[in-house]
């Protein structure tokens, strides 16, 4: 069996993503592919001394050989990101197997950056993790969420908001809001969490009026950390963690034959 048997099904008949679904729908860049049959054959090559590795190396191989043939199928840049960038908001920063991504845009003095992790993906929510002792229920129609976080400075202010948030398919929830000095904010790292756990971290977030709490979402909205960025963040997840998968696949087929 591949070692993403499920894919072709999370792939089937999907082919372009709405501007505010109704329910989870994979991005145009995973149409229906048939499945491809796959022969786990291997010919003579350099492998390592183990006898395991030709085995191990033609099922990496093989489906790998799947993936390519459906990304050739597929264009190099999704129609989504090029309408991302064609907006000129926000700039992607983002590097191949890199788990991180971060969107920078300016507005007006200020300099926002927003980061989240395509491992996200694959974190079930608090729902979805079943508690000891009961049997956890399918849910076929479970929506990912993305983890967020976002710090807005100022050139000339000396703190910076941090704002954490979720990005799911209804848009973004915030779950905190923080000020910190601008270095202390921006500050990456293990070294960064831990100089922020020693500060105030606000309210509770839920705890507010209901009032500041809409007020934080308009003042969000109107910097572009909307519900159509929200989307935009769970499509491009896909995108890349697919692309890393790709990519995964050949580098641990190189160390298997070398």
């Amino acid at each position: 069996m591949s070692l993403r048997a499920l894919r072709p099904i999370a792939r089937a008949a999907l082919h372009a993503r709405p501007a505010l679904p109704a329910q989870r729908v994979v991005p145009a860049f995973r149409p229906a592919v048939a499945a491809l049959a796959r022969n786990f054959t291997t010919s003579p090559r350099r492998l390592g001394s183990g006898e395991t590795d030709s085995a191990l190396s033609g099922v990496i191989a093989a489906e790998q050989k799947y993936e390519l043939e459906t990304a050739a199928t597929l264009p190099e840049i999704p129609e989504f990101i090029d309408a991302f960038r064609s907006n000129g908001v926000w700039d992607i920063v983002d590097a191949p197997m890199n788990d991180d991504v971060v969107l920078v845009r300016k507005f007006g003095n200020e300099k926002i950056k927003l980061t989240f992790q395509v491992s996200d993906l694959d974190v079930p929510s608090d729902a979805e993790i079943p508690i000891e002792g009961e049997v956890a229920a399918e849910d076929t129609d479970a929506s990912p969420y993305i983890t967020c976080s976002l710090v807005i400075t100022k050139h000339a202010h000396p703190d910076a908001m941090s704002v954490d948030l979720e990005a799911g398919e209804d848009g973004f929830e915030v779950t905190n809001v923080a000020m910190f000095e601008s270095a202390v904010a921006e500050a990456e790292g293990a070294e960064g969490d831990w100089q922020r756990r020693s500060k105030y971290m606000g309210p509770q977030y839920e705890h507010l009026d209901a009032g500041v709490q809409e007020a934080f979402g308009a003042f969000l909205a109107e910097r572009g950390v909307d519900d159509g960025l929200a989307q935009f963040i769970i499509s491009y997840c896909e995108y890349k963690e697919q692309k890393d998968y790709v990519s995964w696949l050949e580098a641990v087929k190189g160390f298997v034959e070398h």
